[in-house]
């Protein structure tokens, strides 16, 4: 266990489905994995900031009962209180934090570059619940910023800490596959995401840049390969009856390079209006072929079946974010590559904090914002051919250094 008095603060930017499992009988990601910090002693004062004061007294009310499971006397303040509404809350609990803080925000796509913005100016380092933010110039200066400021910027992409997607980057960088061909992405949701969950702000978004990301920064992470052209071809027709104007699916084609093996493609079918009674939240499937053999990585069934009377059959992925019995054999540990891509942010700002590390040494498996380029200039491109008749995109000079 880490010293408590090197314990760090930490902030929580937003109340959602992810932080506390908002509108869910879970607690989410985010949370589960502040109280491990708590517990090994990363972290030791817990503040969630929400827009509203409803959101807030819920966060706090997951954080009672997780509290209780887990057997963790953790420190959970909420804000804001005493007003319905208060979209920078964020700012006055900022202020309150002490010095090498951490922040995990996790909000809609279009406040990320803000809230970011104000956080990396008052010395917070932060990880940022993916995407980054949806543009190659909003990127760029985050990056300059996070440097300016000497703070701490990374995304968090846990797919990066998934067992399955590293034993494909040790295939791939163990040239076991060859030569790479191709990568086929079948990634969708359910329904009640864009008719539910998100309603209120996913016309600002697109499901792509919302789910299909993580694929986009996770090639780019197996392999190291650029982007060079994209192409997406988007449908309307389910979503668009229901009031929402956004697209049901939408299929990409990203040619990417890597170095001496030259280009591979990508195809990336990405949907969020899958039946709500499917067997799983998310139905995903990754394929790479290459010139020596193929690998199959089914991320949806992972082997764990559940039936129950009335419930249906569940598909459960126990190796994401799971609550399993501690060591003591009475409360609960939050586990997974979920929770895990939190806790190593933290325990990488708490080596900052003791001298341990500097922010600009820090790389590896980590999803920095230098990384998020490479995604944003896909996004961006994206987005230029559905509004362009689903035309090729050139999206290298938009990571491109000018």
């Amino acid at each position: 266990m880490a010293d408590q008095g090197s314990a760090i603060d930490l902030l929580i930017v937003g109340a959602g489905m992810y932080v506390c499992g908002k509108g869910t009988d879970g607690f989410g990601t985010i949370l589960p994995a502040a109280f491990e910090a708590c517990r090994a002693g990363l972290v030791g004062r817990i503040h969630i900031a929400a827009q509203s004061e409803e959101s807030a007294q819920a966060a706090l009310a997951k954080a009672e009962e997780l509290r209780k499971l887990m057997g963790v006397d953790a420190e959970v303040t909420v804000s804001p209180q005493g007003t319905e509404h208060d979209s920078r809350a964020f700012i006055k609990a900022a202020e309150a934090l002490s010095r090498d803080s951490a922040a995990i925000i996790s909000v809609p796509d279009h406040l990320h570059f803000d809230i970011t913005r104000q956080l990396i100016e008052r010395k917070v380092h932060v990880q940022v619940v993916k995407p980054l933010v949806p543009g190659v110039k909003e990127t760029r200066e985050l990056i300059a910023l996070k440097k300016k400021f000497n703070v701490l910027g990374l995304v968090e992409f846990h797919k990066r800490f998934d067992e399955s997607n590293l034993k494909l980057r040790e295939l791939i960088e163990g040239d076991a596959l060859g030569e790479l061909l191709n990568f086929r992405i079948q990634y969708s949701q359910r329904k009640i995401i864009p008719t539910r969950a998100f309603r209120n702000w996913v016309e600002q978004t697109d499901i792509l840049q919302y789910l299909g990301v993580h694929y986009v920064d996770l090639i780019h992470f197996l392999t190291g390969a650029k982007p060079m052209r994209v192409m997406s071809y988007g449908l309307k027709k389910y979503l668009v009856k229901e009031g929402i104007n956004t697209f049901d699916t939408i299929q990409t084609l990203i040619e990417w390079r890597r170095g001496e093996d030259g280009d591979f493609l990508s195809s990336h079918l990405t949907g969020w209006v899958d039946a709500d009674t499917s067997s799983a939240m998310s139905d995903q499937r990754l394929e790479v072929q290459g010139t020596r053999g193929r690998c199959l990585v089914d991320q949806k069934n992972r082997g764990v079946s559940l039936s129950l009377d009335g419930k249906g059959v569940e598909d459960i992925n126990p190796y994401f974010t799971q609550l399993y019995p501690a060591i003591d054999g009475k409360n609960k540990r939050a586990a997974g590559y979920g929770p895990e891509s939190i806790l190593s942010f933290l325990r990488d700002v708490q080596n900052i904090k003791n001298g341990v590390s500097h922010p600009a040494g820090l790389g590896g498996l980590r999803a920095t914002f230098e990384s998020s380029l490479y995604v944003a200039a896909v996004l961006e491109a994206s987005r230029i051919s559905l509004e362009g008749n689903n035309c090729w995109v050139d999206a290298s000079p938009l990571w491109a250094e000018v």
